[in-house]
């Protein structure tokens, strides 16, 4: 992890990507409030420390982003007591297979694996339309708050999801690709990468690059001339939508 912003990461021993949103610059001056939104990688490995951990941040709400598979293959760890309602709104990117096989079959390496994630990333908002909305909703809906947001590694898909809660209320892009890069650092070893896959190959994927973000915002502003008229016309995220999202992260 990261250690650039210390008051806005949390430690925990199983997790390596677990920070508040809190703090960040967004519209008119005003600023992020601390402990409404989190996010981070997976909750397999939680340690029984971490779940107090946890259980002191008093969420009411996980989204988990992942898809049956990786749910099954590893269950998030939550506290036994008053546990978190879970949000479950997971999809694998539509380009991940291309990627692996590439990495994993072909032996890509970093140039051509940083490619073919800024292509994915370029497409996601796109393919995976239903499922950023429904979470953008679920976020404003009354009494869901705080949430934590989650995916594997607490990047890609929580990535976007991220940026765009933030863009949604004023928060610069250059703060958004801020938060974003925090993620880079240590990271939580995922099984999908075969043997042979190439080390820079692999770095490429889990690095957090700011091309990679920059490649979903090209591909809004091109297909639909703004992030706002995403937001409105492709999410549903219209005026009052935004409206209680800075109520709840900067009221």
């Amino acid at each position: 992890m990261n250690t650039a912003s210390p008051d806005r990461i949390l430690r925990f021993e199983g997790a390596k990507n677990v920070r508040d949103l809190g703090g960040l610059p967004a519209a008119a001056g005003t600023t992020t409030r601390f402990g409404v939104i989190y996010r981070a990688d997976g909750l397999s490995r939680l340690t029984a420390a971490d779940l107090d951990r946890l259980a002191a941040l008093r969420l009411r709400t996980i989204i988990d982003l992942r898809f049956n598979e990786e749910r099954a293959r590893a269950p998030d760890r939550l506290p036994a007591q008053d546990a978190p309602r879970v949000f479950h709104r997971g999809f694998l990117p539509q380009g991940t297979h291309a990627l692996f096989n590439a990495i994993n079959l072909r032996g890509a390496g970093a140039a051509e694996a940083a490619t073919l994630m800024c292509a994915n990333y370029a497409r996601m908002a796109f393919d995976h339309t239903a499922e950023f909305a429904a979470v953008m909703h679920h976020v404003v809906a009354p009494g869901g708050a705080p949430h934590l947001i989650h995916c594997t590694s607490g990047k890609d898909r929580t990535g976007l999801v991220v940026a765009f809660l933030l863009l949604a209320i004023g928060v610069p892009l250059d703060a958004v690709i801020a938060d974003y890069e925090l993620s880079n650092g240590d990271w939580q070893p995922i099984d999908l990468f075969a043997p042979a896959a190439r080390a820079e190959a692999i770095a490429a994927v889990m690095a957090a690059h700011a091309d990679y973000l920059r490649a979903t915002l090209t591909a809004i502003e091109q297909r639909c001339g703004s992030f706002d008229a995403y937001l409105r016309d492709v999410l549903g995220f219209d005026a009052p939508a935004q409206a209680a999202l800075a109520a709840l992260l900067l009221g």
